[in-house]
Formats: structure tokens, C-alpha cells, sequence
């Protein structure tokens, strides 16, 4: 499906598939999302090293994972971390979306 729109998108314009961008300002593009997504994806494994690990299940048998820190993790450091995470993840969906876009324009 994305497919044909995409085509279709290139058989509308006449002649240049990308319109009247040149080839040089594409490929900038191309490599500023490149360095974008490399960026990204390095903050997003030391946010994710710098999580802590949580045993959620084992403290359910001896009624340790209902204490006042289990209730209120998402106010607190934990609760940052885990939405910088979702942040830093959706950005490189959407960069590597757009990387990938002007490439098959090329």
C-alpha cells in the first residue's frame, strides 16, 4: 500500500522523482538523519544501562512489591528514565522513517 503511494507520488511529477530538490541537498539530508539516528541511538543504551532491572514477579510471593517505593516507582527517577526511553524510541522511528523515505527518492 505504501508502496504505490509512493509511486504514485513519483509518477506525478514530471521528470525528477524528488521535485525540484537537488540530489546534493538529498543526500545532506540523508546524512543528517544518519548522524541524528546515530546520536539517538547511543543516548538511548546509556539511558537504558542506567535503568535498573526489577524483579516485579519474585516480590509478589512474599508481599515485598507492595511497598510505598513499588507504588510510587513511576514519580521517581525509574519514571523519568522509562519516558526518556519512549522518547529517545519514537524519534528514531520517525528519523529512521524520514531517512528512508529520501532514500528511495534518490
Amino acid at each position: 500500500m505504501l508502496d504505490n503511494l509512493l509511486y504514485t507520488m513519483i509518477a506525478a511529477t514530471a521528470g525528477d522523482p524528488a521535485g525540484s530538490i537537488s540530489k546534493a541537498t538529498r543526500d545532506a539530508v540523508s546524512i543528517a538523519f544518519m548522524v541524528l539516528m546515530l546520536v539517538a541511538a547511543i543516548a538511548m543504551i546509556v539511558i537504558v544501562l542506567m535503568q535498573k532491572g526489577t524483579n516485579d514477579n519474585v516480590g509478589v510471593i512474599t508481599g515485598a512489591s507492595d511497598t510505598y517505593y513499588g507504588r510510587n516507582k513511576e514519580k521517581g527517577r525509574e519514571g523519568t528514565l522509562k519516558k526518556i526511553t519512549f522518547a529517545l524510541f519514537a524519534f528514531l522511528l520517525v528519523c529512521s522513517i524520514i531517512y528512508f523515505v529520501v532514500g528511495a527518492i534518490n
